[in-house]
């Protein structure tokens, strides 16, 4: 059998590299952007695979900035009036016929010793001495959300540079020695767990069990993306499966901030998973009513007097701009999420929301003068995390909800 020594680190061989990507001003393409660049940068050998998360909350802090804050022109002060002022603005501008048009221009450059990234929009910029000297204060009040961002990419990268007036931002990485090989290959994942702090005497809180994101995972564990603080050392982690939930207790190995909300949890599994099939996959969905969601839809569709969004040839439905109030039921939880649309097709619909969602909701939309209200079950199918506290979510409709509007 082969020497595992024996296999070739090409990566490590990487003289010169030089790439050009130019991507429209919509939310949901972030989340794929950064991680195409991110695994650019590690088969460029410009980092391990181990050490490429903060280079990827890097890459997410000025691609986010460079769309919602640059293109998009939404200003950071607007979450102080309210983070439903901010979804809304979001949904919105996401779909401006003007502002949704403007491009994010990437070159991604390396030399063998530095790679760098540069960044460029098409907004207005901003000022880059009066945020600069913020990521300086001590003062809490004055470190706002933009502040907080650049002061995480100069933390994480090497060099962190701005020209055209803010417009531009240049972030460099130096090539480093590698050394460290991952012991067990982890998989990239993106489902929905539920997951329990456990007291030290090792009794489950069931009672304050929450939802996380799941990044990636790998024999012995896996790694989280949550909202709020790991707080205890041990969890119980609820893996969904064909035959119910499955808890798996898990040990906390590290947390570490990401934005002013977020948090990504490494967890190492107490007990060793089934062979052959690490992670199950989730339950699949019943088989949706698809005529009768259709029919129900284009109906709200023929009400809609919004411009055609551009077709492209891996969508199956046309869709058109949508930026109406939607509000999202979730089980188990009474009260629900207030949530505000981008687009609409016979097929799904894309909206802002500000907590990540699990696999499967229902959606009601408001009745108005020409259509009467209406409930639908949806499979979420994206969920990606574009700025502090906002997630860009995409659901396919499955069918008319049982506790249907009347």
């Amino acid at each position: 059998m082969a020497d595992q020594n024996d296999i070739p680190l090409l990566p490590a061989h990487v003289v010169a590299e030089r790439s050009h990507v130019v991507i429209p001003s919509l939310p949901n393409w972030i989340e794929p952007t950064v991680e195409f660049l991110r695994r650019k940068a590690v088969l460029g050998g410009v980092c391990e695979e181990t050490r490429s998360g903060k280079l990827l909350i890097a890459l997410h802090e000025a691609i986010s900035n460079a769309i919602i804050h640059g293109n998009l022109e939404l200003s950071s002060d607007l979450k102080e009036q309210g983070d439903n002022i901010f979804a809304e603005a979001l949904a919105q501008r996401a779909t401006d016929p003007i502002l949704a048009t403007r491009k994010v221009d990437i070159v991604v450059e390396f030399d063998g010793d530095v790679y760098r990234w540069v960044i460029t929009d098409q907004g207005r910029g901003f000022d880059v001495d009066k945020v600069l000297k913020r990521c300086l204060s001590d003062d809490p009040e004055v470190l706002l959300s933009s502040g907080r961002g650049i002061l995480m990419m100069k933390s994480f990268l090497d060099d962190v540079r701005f020209e055209m007036g803010g417009r531009r931002v240049i972030l460099s990485l130096l090539r480093r020695t590698v050394e460290e090989r991952r012991k067990e290959h982890r998989v990239p994942l993106e489902a929905t767990f539920q997951v329990t702090p456990v007291n030290a005497d090792g009794s489950a809180v069931w009672t304050e069990t929450y939802r996380a994101m799941s990044r990636n995972f790998s024999e012995n564990g896996i790694s989280l993306l949550q909202q709020q603080l790991a707080y205890a050392s041990n969890v119980v982690i609820g893996v969904p499966t064909d035959k119910g939930i499955v808890h798996i207790p898990a040990q906390v190995r590290h947390s570490r901030l990401i934005g002013s909300t977020g948090m990504e949890m490494g967890c190492e599994f107490a007990q060793p998973l089934p062979p052959g099939n690490p992670l199950p996959a989730p339950p699949p969905v019943a088989s949706p009513q698809a005529e009768e969601v259709h029919r129900t839809v284009m109906e709200i569709l023929g009400t809609t007097k919004a411009q055609q969004l551009p077709s492209h040839e891996r969508r199956v439905h046309t869709r058109v701009v949508f930026n109406e109030r939607v509000t999202v039921y979730l089980d188990q939880r009474p009260e629900p999420l207030i949530c505000y649309a981008r687009d609409l097709s016979k097929g799904g619909l894309s909206f802002i929301a500000q907590e990540p969602l699990p696999p499967e909701i229902a959606i009601s939309f408001e009745a108005t003068a020409d259509r009467k209200p209406l409930r639908i079950r949806c499979k979420v199918v994206r969920c990606a995390l574009i700025d502090d506290g906002f997630y860009d979510i995409g659901v396919s409709f499955l069918r008319l909800d049982a506790k249907r509007e009347s």
